[in-house]
């Protein structure tokens, strides 16, 4: 049982570590939730209606 585990968590591992990105690379950019918003917005990931009510969402 406990191989298992060990043999998963050696798996997870070396996927990560040959991403090629740091572990710092997994947090925040830096940016605020509004200005992720607006980003995707502009690039088209996302239509008007749903901007407008995540922006409802992120300033309450």
């Amino acid at each position: 049982m406990y191989i298992w585990l060990l043999l998963v968590g050696l798996i997870v591992y070396l996927v990560f570590a040959k991403s090629g990105k740091k572990v710092s690379d997994w947090t925040k950019s830096g940016e605020t939730p509004e200005e992720l918003l607006l980003k995707r917005f502009v690039n088209g990931e996302i239509t008007e209606e749903e901007y407008r009510k995540m922006q409802k969402v992120i300033s309450e």
